[in-house]
């Protein structure tokens, strides 16, 4: 069986799409919650600096920043790597974790580049670049899978899971 490449693409897209922004339609998703905006990036656009630097428990480091960082960072490699580069040769991932607490400009700054990444990879689905080799295709996905389970971690942690009504 063949795959049509282009329909795979627009598959993808779509799926990524609600990831980082949330559901096209919220009356019906994929992974994401029925929410307009609630992909990553809707859901991190939304927050302060100062709640974004909040730890989600007290005693504990994680926030919602330090989140956006560590997935800016991913991005920037899986970019990196579809354009041809030997990205993860040097990559520093506890780095990656480093946005504990940041004031506005520098939330601003992390969001903006949060989004080129997001857009860099969209890019580089529309250009193929995921189908030249199986480390680019199995990359991209594992980066939809990646993404995927930061938004759950980043929505629970913030406290805006909500179970339906019974």
């Amino acid at each position: 069986m063949t795959i049509d490449s282009e329909k795979l693409g627009a598959m993808l897209l779509t799926l990524i799409d609600e990831g980082y922004e949330g559901p096209a339609d919220p009356r019906m998703t994929w992974f994401a919650d029925n929410e307009k905006d609630c992909g990553l990036l809707g859901t991190l656009e939304k927050l302060s600096a100062a709640e974004a630097s909040r730890p989600f428990r007290e005693g504990e480091r994680a926030s919602a920043a330090m989140h956006a960082g560590h997935i800016r960072f991913a991005l920037n490699l899986a970019n990196r790597a579809l354009r041809g580069e030997n990205a993860h040769e040097n990559a520093a991932w506890g780095d990656s974790w480093r946005y504990d607490r940041v004031n506005e400009e520098e939330w601003k700054s992390l969001l903006a580049g949060l989004r080129a990444e997001y857009t860099g990879i969209r890019e580089a689905i529309g250009q193929g670049l995921p189908w030249a080799n199986d480390m680019n295709m199995t990359g991209i996905f594992g980066q939809l899978a990646h993404g995927a389970w930061h938004l759950g971690a980043l929505r629970q942690g913030l406290g805006l899971i909500r179970l339906p009504q019974a």
